[in-house]
């Protein structure tokens, strides 16, 4: 990818610029942002969004990489300063997005290298004039830890200084002009004494590159002096001003640059993550029959459905499907507009909007559809997408996408009036903690429910629902997790164990420590090979009725109701309409109106000799 790279002069621009190259990319120009001349800040501007302190020395450090750099001037100022940047043409990040159009038409670039490390505030507005210029942001330190990060700049030859003092633990008489590696074992100290940063994200220190090996010669400091900004007793603040510098040339063998391996890279393999054994091998196919059994495909014009809402707001929505049949002249766009439009329609009549979701599993029949689908999911959702799991399994022929998915109503707070805040963390940049977790939906989701009484809050609970990020690109699996912050040591665990009709039945359930959610598991297992035909009536039943029990035992000191009930079945086991026609009357006839939302995914295999695994949240 031909990759322009933003750059402040310090080393994490540096060392991104590192990691492009590292993974592929070619730096073809530099870009910088200088304060604009009628200021009257021409050594460092305050700016939310850039580092201006030694941007003269900019100019020498493109000639030192020997690249193109192109330079605007930062005339606005932070206007919109929310967790999610739109548009606002006063902002300094049109400055940026302004640049990075010239760039692109100049140099024909498809990508960005940004150094950020912990910024939400500057990710997410990068990521927005990438978005906007249809750019790939690049951000391989993002999320980083610090000390193994700079430990790992140093190694990697990243020779910068310190020119920028603002934190308590630092002097300007001591520590400007000193290099990371001298720096190193002090920061690490003030880190854990005091919190600071040690890369500096707080804003405690700024450092300017004068070597590394992607530079063509390096930079020399032949005279400087320190203007101090504020002269605070505890914490002051000042940074050096070059007053002379000169670019020197390298050795031949100091612009060797070493790629270590990348984490992005690691590929897996199925041995190394489910070892094989006898127990784990596949069960062959099992004769299971049901009483007025009928061997028709399952419908899924009739399957969707929803839970009620629970107490805190929750409600689950399933059987959401997209049906295509290219024989019929319907596109697959087509179909999956239409799947989309029967959601909102159906999130309407519950008084809910699609950005009241915030998880989405999408099972998929085909992912060599996945393009196709997800050019018409990215049009249905705002800038703030829910997280999201995408999986292929055994859908039936007709039927191109399956969705469930989880909503919760979006409140604005007011006075005395139960309140929930959603934070969203959607990250575009392609970096070493998302490797394979880049697309239309968010990372991590957290919901805050809390009670305001004459401006004392109280938290009642916090849910996340996060998507595993660091997976391998070429990762043949999604893992997401919904957690609630708790006391672990204060959860009630409760487990039950019973057999039906040749086959075993356990359920484990676990309550958070403060009754507001829990989690239900059961697995229905064959207890071993058969040669007759078995019922599943009776086991369907005792499955169904060992769940009640649980809902029951959980319910006796926890108001949580439930939410999903998803059941994984061996395709070649089960006939899917009669499993979910035997599931969906003992659940309406066990749970009533407290009946939650029944998901269907049929798959190849399951863990030993289980041949369904039920899984359900409550709130």
């Amino acid at each position: 990818m031909r990759v322009v790279a933003l750059i402040s002069g310090g080393k994490d621009s540096c060392y991104n610029m590192m990691q492009c190259v590292a993974a592929g990319h070619q730096i073809v120009a530099l870009a910088n942002l200088r304060p604009a001349e009628n200021t009257g800040q021409t050594d460092e501007l305050d700016s939310y969004m850039y580092q201006t302190v030694g941007h003269h020395a900019i100019d020498l450090y493109a000639d030192a990489l020997d690249l193109p750099l192109y330079r605007g001037f930062i005339k606005g100022t932070s206007v919109n300063t929310g967790r999610v940047y739109t548009t606002c043409q006063e902002d300094e990040v049109e400055d940026l997005y302004h640049l990075m159009k010239l760039v692109k038409d100049k140099e024909g670039v498809e990508g960005v290298s940004v150094g950020a490390i912990l910024s939400d505030y500057q990710r997410v507005r990068v990521e927005d004039v990438c978005r906007r210029l249809n750019l790939q942001p690049l951000a391989y330190l993002w999320r980083r830890n610090q000390a193994i990060l700079l430990k790992e700049m140093i190694s990697s030859n990243v020779q910068a200084i310190i020119i920028k003092v603002a934190a308590f633990g630092l002097d300007p008489d001591k520590h400007l002009g000193k290099t990371l590696d001298q720096m190193e074992p002090y920061l690490l100290e003030l880190s854990e004494k005091y919190g600071v940063h040690v890369c500096g994200e707080g804003g405690e220190y700024e450092t300017f590159t004068l070597d590394c090996p992607l530079f063509k010669k390096k930079i020399v400091v032949d005279a400087a002096k320190v203007v101090v900004h504020s002269a605070d007793a505890f914490a002051p603040v000042a940074y050096l001003r070059f007053l002379k510098l000169n670019l020197e040339n390298k050795g031949e063998s100091s612009g060797t640059f070493t790629v270590n391996s990348c984490s992005c890279e690691v590929s897996c393999h199925d041995d190394d993550i489910f070892p094989s054994s006898e127990e784990d091998e596949p069960q062959k196919n099992i004769p299971v029959i049901w009483k007025s059994l009928k061997h028709n495909s399952l419908d899924f014009t009739k399957m969707f459905g929803s839970s009620g809402k629970s107490l805190s707001g929750y409600q689950w929505f399933s059987g959401i499907t997209a049906h295509f049949l290219p024989s019929k002249g319907k596109n697959a766009q087509e179909a999956a507009r239409e799947a989309f439009s029967s959601l909102q329609a159906n999130m309407t009549s519950e008084g809910l909007k699609l950005k009241d979701i915030i998880l989405v599993h999408l099972y998929m029949k085909n992912m060599k559809d996945f393009n196709v689908i997800n050019s018409v999911y990215v049009t249905e959702f705002d800038l703030c997408p829910p997280a999201r799991v995408c999986v292929e399994t055994l859908l039936p022929d007709g039927v191109l996408f399956c969705i469930d998915c989880l909503a919760h109503k979006y409140d604005v707070a007011t006075d005395d009036v139960l309140r929930a805040e959603k934070l969203v963390m959607h990250v575009q940049s392609i970096s070493h903690w998302a490797p394979a977790s880049i697309g239309p939906y968010s990372q991590s989701i957290k919901v805050e429910d809390s009670e305001t009484y004459h401006d004392v809050t109280a938290v009642c609970g916090l849910l996340a629902v996060v998507v595993i990020s660091h997976l391998p690109r070429d990762a043949a699996i999604e893992w997401h997790v919904v957690a609630v912050v708790d006391d672990p040591l204060q959860r009630k665990h409760f487990a039950m164990k019973m057999l039906s009709e040749g086959f075993q039945i356990e359920c484990e359930f676990v309550e958070s420590s403060s009754a507001s959610c829990a989690s239900i598991s059961v697995r229905l297992s064959l207890i071993s090979p058969s040669t007759s035909q078995l019922h599943l009536d009776g086991p369907l039943h005792d499955l169904v009725a060992m769940f009640r029990q649980a809902v029951e035992k959980l319910s006796e000191d926890c108001s949580a109701s439930p939410l999903s009930f998803r059941a994984f079945f061996k395709e070649d086991v089960f006939d899917a309409e009669t499993l979910q026609t035997g599931l969906q009357e003992y659940l309406e006839k066990y749970l009533g109106k407290k009946t939650p939302a029944l998901i269907l995914v049929p798959v190849v295999d399951l863990p030993g000799k289980e041949v369904i695994h039920i899984t359900c949240w409550l709130s």
